[in-house]
């Protein structure tokens, strides 16, 4: 292969998927895997910020391959619905990096009750991957991406709807970055199996993350130096041998919220709420 100039990393041939490409990480990520010549499966639940992003690749680089759709995550049909649409239009996917930015400060039921931040960024990626797995496993070697804010924490894996507990978007937010977190690791012990190397990357404190507070937004990366460590995690060579990790500057970080039976339960629980899901 030849390296492209921007990256040192030729990804044609490949194919990636990234949702939440419309958030300002997810459509640098994106603009940095067409750099490299891959297929870029577009994926937003906001068509305008799709595409926003789809023009913003294709003025840069008029000849970049992209399949954009608008996906909600906080719906279980529009997922079924999206994983069907992709298994029929591509052959591999070698990529997928998942952008979890949602957020509310009210709370909102999605389908079945089940709480929207929840939903979006914690159910409703793993029951994309799991529809995705025989497309990732026959693509193998393969990589999974968690792109998780720094702020991270108050996991309760017995309320994750907020149905006993007093609801705080700040809270929900932080909750399902740390099960997003968890999730990685889950997935790279389950997946790993069939060639799939799975992590978790904080790309520092993005300007507008909903749970950084107004100083830190004041100290906010670019969105471009906070998909560096993402797209790294998706191409690098050096990168490659690397899974159930948590990841920032392209360095493994400890992950003090990490809890070996937390990983197992919520791997458990995300199986009963997808199972209760089917229509």
């Amino acid at each position: 292969m030849v390296a492209t100039k921007a990256s040192g990393v030729d990804m044609s041939g490949k194919t990636c998927l990234v949702t939440g490409a419309g958030s300002p990480v997810g459509r640098e990520v994106s603009k940095n895997l067409a750099t490299m010549g891959a297929v870029v499966v577009l994926a937003s639940h906001d068509f305008g910020q799709l595409e926003a992003t789809r023009s913003a690749i294709v003025g840069a680089r008029p000849s970049a391959q992209l399949d954009p759709h608008t996906v909600d995550l906080g719906k279980r049909l529009s997922i079924n619905d999206f994983a069907s649409v992709i298994l029929e239009r591509h052959q591999r996917l070698d990529v997928v990096v998942n952008v979890v930015h949602r957020s509310s400060r009210t709370k909102i039921e999605a389908d079945l009750g089940t709480e929207l931040t929840w939903m979006a960024n914690v159910l409703g990626p793993y029951m994309l991957l799991d529809r995705l797995l025989e497309l990732l496993k026959s693509s193998a070697p393969a990589r999974i991406v968690q792109v998780v804010s720094p702020y991270a924490g108050g996991l309760d894996l017995t309320d994750t709807d907020y149905d006993t507990r007093s609801y705080s978007g700040i809270k929900a937010y932080r909750q399902s970055m740390q099960a997003a977190r968890l999730l990685a690791y889950g997935l790279s012990s389950n997946y790993g199996i069939h060639g799939l190397a799975v992590n978790a990357c904080v790309p520092g404190v993005v300007r507008g993350d909903p749970g950084a507070n107004f100083f830190a937004n004041l100290m906010a990366v670019a969105p471009a130096k906070g998909a560096e460590t993402p797209t790294w995690l998706a191409t690098a060579p050096e990168a490659a041998g690397q899974t159930g990790k948590l990841f920032m500057s392209k360095e493994v970080i400890k992950d003090k919220l990490r809890d070996a039976s937390d990983v197992q339960t919520l791997w458990h629980t995300l199986g009963v709420q997808a199972n209760q899901a089917v229509l």
